[in-house]
């Protein structure tokens, strides 16, 4: 297993595992904790394999899930979470925004909930337009960043899988940009040391007018001159 191979790809990861590596931290990936060990606090952690490790403080995290228990008279779907259309509208006079709501990718067709404080932004403006009688389609485009340890993360769009990663510079020098790829389309970009060009990317995914995977591939493109046409 490697650290955020999920969400940013094997190479991505690797450069953050190394990161905290070289910064102390130490890995037990693939390890199944058994049991917490301690009196009167948890003094260590007991591993499946025979393990132990010694501990000051535990932290865990375990996941989150819509709180919408409170909800009556719409479906929800199985993961909690309540469908909207892309006015954020889930019902006659019902508006929802934020990580509550699986809304349809508007430039991939996929179902996305994103779990981000700036997209239930970007969700709550739309809502409240259409709310207030302002037809508004969502166009919006989501966007998270990651700090640690003085390296600095920006990503754009949504990929839950990909076909194949497209990089921009190099990874391990910090300073690069990952597109993640299916059906000749970018779903989304990781960038580092590159946050004019991401700005640019984000806008560019926005207005529909980012450049083809097979273009990414072969040509080089300046995409901050992209944005001006």
């Amino acid at each position: 297993l490697i650290p955020f191979e999920r969400v940013f790809g094997r190479e991505i990861g690797k450069l953050f595992k190394k990161l905290h590596e070289e910064n102390g931290v130490v890995f037990r990936l693939s390890r199944t904790l058994k049991a917490f060990e301690g009196k009167e606090k948890d003094e260590a952690i007991a591993l499946e394999n025979g393990g132990k490790i010694e501990t000051d403080l535990v932290v865990l995290g375990v996941g989150v899930e819509p709180s919408t228990e409170f909800i009556k008279g719409l479906k929800l779907l199985p993961d909690g979470s309540v469908m909207v259309n892309q006015y954020f509208q889930a019902a006659k006079d019902v508006y929802a925004a934020g990580d509550i709501v699986t809304i349809k990718d508007w430039r991939t067709g996929e179902d996305v909930r994103i779990e981000h404080w700036r997209a239930a932004q970007q969700q709550g403006r739309i809502a409240a337009h259409n709310m207030a009688g302002k037809e508004t389609s969502n166009n919006s485009v989501p966007f998270f960043w990651t700090s640690q340890l003085g390296l600095n993360l920006r990503y754009v769009g949504n990929a839950k899988d990909w076909q194949e990663i497209v990089i921009h510079g190099e990874i391990m020098v910090k300073d690069f940009i990952a597109f993640y790829i299916k059906y000749d389309q970018v779903y989304a970009a990781a960038g580092c040391n590159r946050d004019q060009e991401m700005a640019a990317i984000e806008e560019l995914m926005r207005l529909n007018k980012m450049p083809s995977a097979s273009k990414l591939k072969y040509d080089s493109v300046n995409f901050i001159e992209l944005l001006k046409k």
